[in-house]
């Protein structure tokens, strides 16, 4: 199943227990200095009655140092995608919200997209505070963008820059259903 760049369509809970050795370890553990996101996607239908897919982000949370990489990988079949970083209260809910999704329409624009329904991909890779650009941005807060294009193994990076401590959320403007954080360490 393909998708149209249609811009206007557009945890993992880590508990930490125990005491003694496992707690020592876990603190002395270097933080990630580079991760790997991946869009990935398995279609099952019924003829007359469903078509279930689970197009989404591998994972619901990443975790990496602050200054390190994110390797942003298509390995789904359904077109290309975009890792656009949002403002919590942005990130749609509703079906009604996926569908008139205005951060979604707001993220196409900033990319440079004039036709909604076109396949052509965007005249820029990335935004950085909103702004189109060709090239990589620093990741540190809503406005920042990289385009993924749409054949699977295409990929892009994103060198997360916000300081420490840091909750980056993020979806794609062209699936906005595919919704994750970067925890900044």
């Amino acid at each position: 199943m393909q998708r149209k760049f249609v811009v206007g369509m557009a945890a993992v809970a880590m508990t930490v227990g125990g005491t003694g050795a496992a707690a020592a370890a876990k603190k002395s553990a270097a933080a990630p200095t580079h991760a790997t996101v991946n869009a990935v996607s398995k279609v099952k239908y019924k003829i007359n009655r469903f078509v279930q897919d689970s197009l989404r982000w591998q994972k619901d949370v990443y975790q990496v140092k602050s200054g390190g990489t994110l390797h942003i990988v298509n390995k789904a079949q359904d077109g290309p995608h975009t890792f656009s970083i949002v403002k919590k209260s942005d990130l749609p809910r509703t079906t009604k919200q996926l569908n008139e999704c205005s951060i979604c329409q707001a993220i196409g624009q900033q990319f440079g997209i004039t036709d909604p329904n076109s396949d052509a991909p965007p005249p820029h890779n990335y935004t950085e505070d909103g702004v189109a650009q060709d090239t990589p941005a620093n990741f540190d807060k809503p406005g920042d963008s990289v385009f993924v294009g749409p054949a699977p193994g295409d990929s892009a990076d994103a060198k997360i820059t916000a300081k420490k401590g840091t909750k980056l959320f993020f979806l794609c403007a062209i699936h906005p259903w595919m919704q994750a954080k970067v925890i900044v360490q």
